[in-house]
């Protein structure tokens, strides 16, 4: 399996930790996510959300990195956005924007987005050896009101 990992270019070891501008939580994109930097990343919608509770995004086994991933919202209604991101059994990333009041705003876990109005440098892929869970939760019960967008990279 080792040398799966090292074809990732991390040395053979999965993320541990992701500190970036949002990992502390309290802020959030203040651009357009998916029209600034979403790269042609596959965007999914979070289902049936159930206030401050996490739901699973995304659920992946085996061996990979993530060189894009974020949270959204898909419309203008006021509400918080939560993402975590559990890499090999060891949560990496867990934070909570400030509120969001506008379409398509939220956080940036991996990758980098540039718009007209901001940029936001969030880091390097998330590399995982065997399993990567991430998972979102609203403020507001509602329904495909949040999505993630990302970009995959498996490795056999």
């Amino acid at each position: 399996m080792a040398g799966n990992t090292n074809t990732l270019g991390f040395g053979g070891g999965a993320t541990t930790s992701i500190v970036n501008a949002y990992s502390s939580g309290g802020t959030n994109s203040g651009a357009n996510i998916i029209g600034a930097g979403s790269g042609g990343g596959k965007e999914v919608l979070s289902g049936a959300l159930t206030a401050n509770t996490l739901a699973t995004a995304l659920s992946v086994s085996g061996v990979g990195s993530i060189p894009w991933l974020a949270v959204h919202t898909k419309d203008a209604t006021a509400r918080t956005v939560r993402i975590k991101v559990t890499v090999d059994g060891v949560v990496a990333f867990d934070a909570t924007s400030s509120s969001i009041s506008s379409t398509g705003h939220g956080m940036v876990v991996a990758g980098n987005m540039v718009s007209s109005t901001s940029t936001a440098h969030a880091g390097s892929p998330v590399a995982f050896n065997s399993s990567l869970l991430v998972e979102v939760a609203s403020s507001l019960t509602e329904t495909d009101k949040v999505s993630i967008s990302y970009v995959l990279d498996k490795r056999s």
